[in-house]
């Protein structure tokens, strides 16, 4: 070997051996971590529904029972005839009750009506009732009321009667000087005396349902 070749030799080897030195550490920086950073994940978040509470259905309220009505006995009541008026041929009479008693009670529907001559014998009778102005219901007579005729008394009951009059031949026409009158929850009976000029032509008379206040 010549002398040019040795010493392009060790030139050679004092370039190689920093460029492997280089060689190595890009190696090794290879070989290290990434160092990349990864965006984190999102977690969806998870929203708990609140948990519905069950409102207890209230019980219905019991209905109270309705208080019977308590029927008038016997002998509680007196009667009158409150108002008589004519109008064109027709005669109303209004007739009211008090209960004397000191219980409350109640009459419901139709009084019955029986003509009486002087002397208490039966006259000739017949009757209808009459609903064109009220209807039956439970009429409650008050213990302690306002004597009977009082302006505006409470606690009563009255009942309207009529009859016609006019063009009626004396032979049909009645007078009578009684009215017998019954009333239709006690069976209570009395007798009022007719006001004058009461001639009922054939006997025929209409009776309205009690009511709690006089007729209008």
């Amino acid at each position: 070997m010549n002398r040019f070749q040795r010493v392009r030799s060790r030139a050679m080897r004092r370039l190689l051996l920093p460029l492997a030195i280089l060689a190595a550490a890009g190696v090794l920086a290879g070989c290290g971590s990434d160092t990349t950073t990864t965006p984190p994940t999102e977690t969806a978040g998870v929203t708990t529904q609140p948990t519905a509470t069950a409102t207890p259905t209230p019980e219905p309220t019991p209905t109270p029972t309705a208080t019977p009505a308590i029927p008038c006995m016997p002998g509680q009541f007196e009667m009158s005839i409150n108002n008589q008026q004519g109008a064109a041929g027709t005669i109303y009479a209004t007739f009211e009750i008090r209960n004397t008693s000191t219980s409350d009670c109640t009459e419901n529907g139709y009084a019955k009506l029986q003509m009486l001559g002087t002397g208490g014998g039966l006259l000739a009778t017949s009757w209808t009732h009459d609903n064109s102005m009220a209807s039956p219901s439970p009429v409650d007579l008050a213990p302690g009321s306002e004597p009977l005729g009082a302006a505006g008394a409470t606690g009563h009951g009255f009942f309207l009667v009529s009859w016609t009059d006019a063009t009626c031949s004396a032979a049909a026409s009645t007078s009578p000087k009684y009215w017998q009158i019954t009333l239709p929850t006690s069976g209570f009976q009395t007798d009022v005396t007719a006001m004058p000029d009461s001639d009922v032509c054939g006997g025929a008379i209409k009776i309205g349902p009690i009511k709690s206040a006089p007729y209008n």
